[in-house]
């Protein structure tokens, strides 16, 4: 099969910079399969898993926290506040920011709900990206 280049990109640099055969990720729009040759793209990406197929047609799976994709020509470059791969999620500090977030959530006390649902709904993705697709 034909890769492309994918580049991922967070506040703190380069991330990853790989060639890969398909990238699966849920967009705005919706879920999404991405193969090299693919027509030109721009959208924005929701908090959830994401997945790659590497040049040696493994499955690599990651917690992306939302961002932005652009499908170009020849590459393909994600732009994200954050992303860990299942190995380097810290299982026991994402079941805690589970808690803190669900605990947040039941007061209601003076509280932003929005980021209280955001760091929820980021939690329950690393959680669910490390104990499905642990190596």
């Amino acid at each position: 099969m034909t890769t492309f280049k994918l580049k991922i990109v967070t506040p703190k640099g380069v991330y990853q910079e790989t060639d890969v055969e398909m990238l699966n990720l849920r967009t705005t729009a919706g879920q999404i399969g991405i193969l090299a040759h693919h027509i030109p793209l721009a959208s924005s990406i929701e908090i959830s898993e994401m997945n790659y197929i590497d040049a040696n047609h493994e499955k690599q799976y990651f917690a992306i926290a939302g961002g932005f994709v652009y499908v170009g020509e020849e590459d393909t470059t994600i732009i994200t506040s954050a992303i860990e791969s299942s190995d380097e999620i810290d299982l026991a500090r994402a079941q805690s920011s589970k808690q803190r977030a669900e605990e947040r959530l039941k007061l209601r006390q003076d509280i932003d709900i929005i980021r209280a649902e955001i760091a929820l709904k980021k939690a329950i993705t690393r959680i669910n990206v490390k104990t499905t697709h642990q190596a």
